[in-house]
């Protein structure tokens, strides 16, 4: 069935170029007087015309504002990038100081624990000292 169809669709090329005019003949009519068209055609052609001028501006105004609206959005993306590094680096200071608080608290958590110590010591000892005072009145 393809087949056929294809058979016909050569034939009539085949027609057509046999019957179509020579190139000579075509070029004499494309160069010879303005083809005249009624005024139907003229106004329909004007439409066109019309709307692909108008096409055209809106392409222009729409293309403006894209324009426009990428100009915004490099400048914000550069403010939010300005903002990120920014704060990166007060996020690198916080966790310095975080750092040297840490360290600083874990040098006094053991000063504070030697100290406590040495003062639960000095309790005990004031404690048995106490004790041989009251001993030695009691001796006496």
């Amino acid at each position: 069935m393809r087949a056929e169809k294809k058979k016909a669709l050569m034939k009539e090329k085949r027609a057509q170029v046999a019957v179509g005019p020579s190139s000579r003949e075509g070029k004499e009519t494309d160069s010879g007087a303005p083809i005249k068209l009624d005024t139907e055609a003229q106004a329909h052609i004007e439409k066109h015309r019309k709307l692909q001028e108008d096409l055209t501006d809106e392409m222009v105004d729409l293309a403006r504002q894209l324009k426009e609206s990428s100009m915004l959005m490099n400048q914000s993306v550069q403010d939010t990038e300005k903002i990120l590094d920014s704060t990166e680096r007060a996020v690198e200071h916080s966790l310095a100081s975080t750092g040297r608080a840490t360290a600083r608290a874990s040098e006094v958590y053991s000063l504070a624990s030697r100290t406590s110590c040495f003062q639960w010591l000095l309790v005990f000892m004031m404690t048995c000292m106490f004790v041989l005072v009251v001993l030695l009145i009691r001796v006496t």
